[in-house]
């Protein structure tokens, strides 16, 4: 394991699944690598009963009007296909999508969904230099705002919470804990080199809490929860009550 970096401050590098030209085959198992530290992480679990609460109360305006939500950056796909599972169980009328900036990520998280059994919308979309699309109720976004600068992070959360009634923001938290987890959990759960490199360097891109919840203040969130989750992670939450 290499030296442990100094935290204290955050360092946002190029992570090489951001890079143009990476190879198809190195892209698909850096994204397959993700979705099983997704897996591992239960991201979905932990907006789950935000997401039904909001459900049941809306639905009983218009009981025959979907909720819709849309995930933000949805990389492969796996975070909103999770959250069609949960739905589809439990009986909620979700209706679902997700955009990426990436054509491929798009085509990878629509043949996953395919596979998965479930329907997820998924289309092209640069939430950093397009408007957010209109019409969606609830906006999630998981391992995204730590690939942002502090001037993207908070145009993009005002974006998000001017376009849903309820946002949720699962992301890393950085931290030596988390920077060690990274390193050694990717290593056990892939044997993407991309996914190898890329970890580290996401937790020393990431935010942490008290960063976040000033992120959210600047992008105009009046009413913010930041909430710690396991494994060294936060959930980032903005709604109207």
């Amino acid at each position: 394991m290499r030296l442990l970096p100094d935290l204290r401050e955050r360092r946002r590098s190029p992570e090489l699944m951001d890079q143009p030209g990476l190879d198809p085959a190195e892209h698909r198992r850096a994204l397959d690598a993700l979705r099983r530290v997704n897996w591992f992480s239960v991201g979905t679990r932990a907006v789950w009963p935000r997401i039904r609460s909001y459900h049941r109360e809306h639905r009983r305006d218009d009981p025959s009007r979907p909720i819709r939500l849309l995930d933000v950056a949805t990389g492969g796909g796996d975070f909103p296909v999770r959250l069609a599972r949960l739905a589809r169980r439990e009986g909620l009328n979700l209706e679902i999508s997700g955009c990426d900036m990436s054509e491929f990520a798009v085509e990878h998280a629509t043949q996953y969904a395919r596979r998965s059994g479930v329907e997820v919308n998924f289309f092209a979309r640069d939430v950093l230099t397009q408007p957010l699309p209109e019409g969606f109720d609830i906006l999630t976004s998981s391992l995204f705002l730590h690939h942002l600068d502090e001037p993207e992070a908070i145009g993009l959360l005002a974006a998000m919470r001017t376009a849903g009634d309820l946002v949720l923001i699962d992301d890393l938290e950085r931290s030596r804990a988390g920077w060690v987890l990274a390193y050694a959990g990717i290593r056990l759960l892939s044997r993407s080199s991309v996914a190898h490199v890329d970890g580290p360097l996401s937790v020393e891109g990431a935010y942490t809490r008290d960063e976040a919840r000033e992120l959210a203040s600047k992008a105009g969130w009046t009413r913010t929860q930041v909430i710690p989750r396991w494994p060294c992670r936060f959930l980032l939450v903005g709604e109207d009550r």
